[in-house]
């Protein structure tokens, strides 16, 4: 069978590229609900707990595929695994409007919206993996951390995109509108990632998709999702995921302290990712939506963008990789932490609007610290380790995220509380990494 080559520069860049634009599109589809969740909640009655609950359900779908999500993509090759997933998610996504209007002919409405979202959730928990995956069989060493941090900068690009776009598509034509347009551009990249990753491509053979343990069905109709699932569970893995040394992993300090850094600074992400939009509503109702949608974020796609080159830089000067991602993780927590702490305090839109950017542009830096730590602790494994790692910061998705909802409704819209909370969590991430971690190999 075919071994598996490192992709060419040329090649490099035409896949940074691509998979950049796939996770645009992933967090387009994410963040259209918080964009217009006080549209949807005011149609359809819900008060602050509901919104909380169906903004955080996603995550619980999401948070449980990231603990097989690597090691199927590790197994069948996250460019076969993007093509069934990101399919099922976009086609969620395009007939989501339907599906909440289709959730009132049933005895529990709520019920039957929740489901649509964990549904759309266990779609998008394979895309990060499967990327990992990807791009850690095919790049060398010194790539890996630099090009998988561009294109996780995809998932900001996408959010500024939504924002902005979305914004002018929810005042103008209604929250609709803005499902079915991300619903459209995700449908548009399956096509075309499809088109690169089918047998006949040319670029199959640059991909060099072969593996020597590793299953290989001749097109998508061999591997349907249900035969991945039970091949997954049932067959011992002969790959790269084969024996991987998950004991020695979980007893490591510096793998525990990473998974600390993670899920602290993915609370605040995902406080600001899902309630922003909520926050600038409630209490500047005079705002502009596209104002407060896309400044933030565009923020964090400069940061996100230039962390990667700002460790590779960073690295050179003091010749530790861990100190490098010491640094950039603390800094990118400490800086979240103290922004969050400043806008409890914030009363005018603008500073608001300053701090919160600045607590984004902070996030950004993580793109050169945990984020890409699995490519350092374990370099065979990657896309495995990688899902493990996600389901942290998954797990803050329907914590945090329903945590915040709660808080509000019964604290009567005090969002001092919420944002407090998050800030106390970021600070105690960045000491922990700071003590503990390492970006040295582990298995």
């Amino acid at each position: 069978m075919a071994t598996v080559v490192s992709f060419p520069k040329s090649e490099c860049r035409i896949w940074s590229i691509n998979l950049f634009f796939g996770t645009c599109t992933l967090y387009a589809s994410r963040v259209a609900l918080p964009l217009c969740a006080t549209a949807v909640a005011h149609e359809y009655s819900w008060n602050k707990n509901d919104a909380g609950t169906v903004l955080s359900c996603f995550f619980w779908g999401y948070a449980c595929t990231q603990l097989f999500a690597g090691a199927v993509a590790d197994r069948f090759g996250g460019e076969r695994v993007l093509r069934i997933t990101t399919l099922i998610w976009a086609l969620l996504t395009f007939f989501t409007p339907q599906l909440f209007d289709l959730s009132f002919t049933t005895r529990t409405p709520l019920l039957f919206v929740i489901i649509v979202r964990v549904l759309t959730g266990v779609g998008q928990g394979f895309h990060l993996p499967s990327m990992a995956s990807l791009t850690s069989r095919h790049l060398t060493a010194s790539d890996k951390g630099r090009v998988f941090g561009v294109c996780l900068a995809g998932s900001h690009f996408g959010t500024v995109v939504a924002g902005g776009v979305g914004s002018i598509l929810l005042e103008t034509f209604g929250w609709r509108a803005l499902f079915q347009f991300v619903g459209i551009i995700s449908l548009i990249w399956w096509v075309i990632f499809r088109e690169m990753t089918t047998p006949h491509s040319s670029r199959v053979r640059t991909l060099s998709f072969g593996h020597a343990d590793r299953v290989q069905p001749t097109d998508d109709s061999d591997i349907p999702l249900t035969n991945i699932l039970r091949k997954s569970i049932s067959t011992p893995s002969t790959g790269s995921t084969a024996g991987v040394p998950w004991m020695k992993l979980f007893t490591h300090p510096a793998f525990w302290a990473a998974a600390v850094a993670q899920y602290c600074g993915a609370n605040a992400y995902y406080t600001m990712f899902s309630w922003l939009p909520s926050y600038f509503s409630d209490n500047f109702p005079n705002a502009k939506g596209v104002v407060y949608n896309v400044v933030p974020s565009t923020a964090i796609v400069f940061t996100s963008f230039l962390a990667p080159f700002m460790a590779t830089r960073l690295f050179n000067k003091i010749h530790s990789l861990t100190y490098t991602r010491r640094i950039m993780e603390g800094v990118s927590l400490a800086s979240m932490a103290l922004c969050l702490f400043l806008v409890t305090w914030s009363s005018q839109f603008s500073s608001s609007l300053l701090l919160f950017t600045l607590a984004m542009a902070a996030r950004g830096l993580h793109h050169g610290g945990v984020c890409v730590n699995p490519c350092d602790l374990a370099p065979q494994h990657t896309g495995a380790v990688f899902g493990i790692f996600n389901s942290f910061s998954s797990v803050t998705g329907f914590i945090g995220v329903y945590v915040a909802g709660y808080i509000l409704h019964e604290t009567e819209n005090n969002w001092s509380y919420v944002f407090v909370f998050a800030s106390a969590q970021c600070v105690l991430g960045s000491v922990v990494y700071s003590l503990l971690g390492i970006a040295t190999r582990i298995i």
